[in-house]
Order: C-alpha cells, then structure tokens, then sequence
C-alpha cells in the first residue's frame, strides 16, 4: 500500500490524539489513587519538626548520657516524645505543649508514669518577634533579675519580673517548672514556622532563665531545634550565648549553661 501525505496526516492525528488520551487516563488513574496518600505525605514532609535520622540519634546520645535526670521539654513530638521518657526511665521528664491535639494523642499512646504533660498557652505571634527582643534589650537588667533570682525566694511576679514582660507571655506553666533543678531543657515548640505562629521566643527565653536557676555544677544543657530559622537563632545568640555553645548537629543548637553570680546580663559584652 503506497501512503501519500493524504493518507499520512489522519494517520499521525488519529496517532497522536490516542496517545493523549492514554496519558490523559494514566494521570487521572495516579490522581484517583494517590491523592490521600500525597496529601499525607505532604503534610509530613512540610512539617517543620520531623527530625533527620543523625537529629534524632543525637537527642537520644544526650538524653542516654544524662538519664536519669530532670527533662523539660518545650513540645510535644510523636517522633521521639514517648523515647525520650522511656529513655529517661527513674528520671523526671514534663512536656509543655499548647496544642491539646497533641496532648489527646499522646495521653492515649503513653504509659509512662515519671512523666507529666502541661497545657500552657503563649500570647506571642513570630511576625512581632523583633519587638518583643527590642523589649528584651530595653529592660535587660530586669529580664536578667527575673531569670538568675532564686524560685525558693524570688515573686514571679516582682517589679523587676513585672517590667521584663516574658513571663507573661507563656501562661499555665506551673509553679513546679520555676522550682525544678532541670539538667536538660529541649526546646521545640512551639510552632515557629508562620508569621502568625506563637513563635519560640518566650520559650527559649525560659529556657535561659530555669538553665540558670538550676545552678548545676556541670551546668544545664539547653537544646534548640530549628536554629535554621531567624527567630530560633536571635533569641538563643540572646539569652543563651554562643559562648555556651557546646555541640551541634542537623539543626540542633546544644548549649551548656553555668550560673554566673556576679553577672548582669545574660551573655558577655
């Protein structure tokens, strides 16, 4: 049979226009599929807190070596939370977590009894996190007071604590927090990751201040997760140092902080 252009053109249409149509089918079959389970992966992959492989066996080296001790942890992760207790076994270990779906979720999955979970509730967004450090550099001294006082004899609720304003910025922490010799603090939440976030700037801010009312001979180790981000690295260059500066790993942060009682501000000029 001889093909003339004539016969050819209806050809390559009849051709091509079939070939989209499968491709048409092949995508709409993947979509159908797969949907739920990109929609669940993507949710995952995008959140900020899932930890590397190298993140995760870092945490547990340092929570291994101190066990048993005091752990506070700001967060509640069900990557390593129920771990991190287990591991701590004999030891104290509290969560302080803003999120009750967290809370719901982890109460039903955990046995651990040396373990306690606080609801608390932070009155920051992260887009005002320049002002609340401006704040902070402004009543330095106040802010200083409140965090090197000792929790037996100082009121949180002082002049000096009522003009540095981050403690108010965290509520429903409990008394028992302020009072604890904590050995590791972790912070890790809460959620940091949009403008209007709470933003971790209170929390890294009492992570300082428990690290040094703890006064521990070998001091308090502050861990920061997300140090990548602008706010995780301002407010622990501010109120942990990066004299203290340890160790770190992934987008972990490992400082080691001593009370210092002839100091006046948190980190040396």
């Amino acid at each position: 049979m001889k093909f003339t252009k004539r016969n050819i053109i209806p050809l390559l249409v009849f051709i091509l226009s079939f070939a989209s149509i499968l491709r048409l089918v092949k995508i709409s079959v993947i979509t159908s599929y797969s949907s739920p389970v990109f929609s669940a992966l993507s949710l995952v992959e995008h959140s900020h807190n899932i930890l590397a492989e190298k993140e995760i066996n870092f945490l547990y080296d340092l929570v291994s070596r101190k066990s048993p001790c005091n752990i506070l942890v700001f967060g509640l992760e069900t990557q390593y939370s129920s771990q991190i207790s287990t591991i701590n076994r004999g030891g104290f270990t509290v969560f302080l977590e803003d999120n009750p779906a967290k809370i719901k979720l982890y109460n039903s999955t955990s046995n651990a009894n040396s373990t306690r979970i606080h609801r608390v509730e932070y009155q920051t967004v992260a887009r005002d996190a320049y002002k609340i450090l401006k704040h902070a550099r402004r009543n330095q001294k106040d802010c200083y007071i409140s965090a090197t006082a000792s929790s037996s004899k100082h009121d949180l609720y002082s002049n000096s604590s009522r003009k540095c304003k981050f403690m108010s910025l965290v509520t429903n922490v409990p008394k028992e927090v302020y009072e604890v010799k904590w050995d590791l603090v972790i912070v890790d939440g809460p959620d940091g990751d949009k403008p209007e976030s709470p933003g971790r700037m209170a929390a890294i801010y009492i992570a300082g201040v428990l690290a040094r009312r703890s006064k521990n001979k070998n001091g308090t180790h502050v861990l920061v997760h997300d140090v990548d981000r602008m706010i995780e690295k301002w407010f622990s260059w501010e109120f942990l140092c990066d004299t203290n500066l340890v160790s770190s790993k992934g987008k972990f942060w490992d400082f080691n902080i001593l009370a210092k009682p002839n100091a006046t501000t948190f980190c040396p000029a």
